[in-house]
């Protein structure tokens, strides 16, 4: 099992979904973070227990507002870090570092998505 470094929350209100988790306290702020092309979205990130928290609105009709026609709000993507799975595809700009998509993927989620190893934490 590759290790799991974030995840994130797909919403189709990101500013709703943050004053949400602030109100909450389960999140004292999200910064702003690389939009995440694989997926379609914007994203905001915060470092939760030592792992990424990533909350995503989708800014294209992308994979993940495919996801939330069908799902709606909630878990939709994780990632890793890579693990060999790199290679054929060049990676994308994201969120977490350079990323692409694992194989194997449902067309309509939740994804997995594997981060380069050679990224230095962002």
């Amino acid at each position: 099992m590759r290790p799991v470094i974030g995840r994130g929350w797909a919403t189709v209100d990101l500013a709703r979904a943050e004053a949400e988790l602030r109100d909450g306290d389960r999140i004292d702020a999200l910064e702003a973070a690389v939009r995440c092309s694989w997926l379609g979205a914007r994203c905001r990130r915060a470092r939760v227990g030592g792992q990424w928290f990533v909350v995503l609105e989708p800014d294209t009709e992308g994979r993940l507002a495919a996801f939330l026609a069908r799902h709606g709000e909630g878990w939709a993507v994780t990632w890793t870090t890579d693990a060999g799975e790199i290679g054929g595809v060049a990676p994308r700009p994201g969120p977490l570092g350079p990323e692409v998509l694992a194989d194997g993927q449902p067309r309509s989620g939740p994804f997995r998505l594997v981060v380069a190893t050679a990224t230095i934490e962002p």
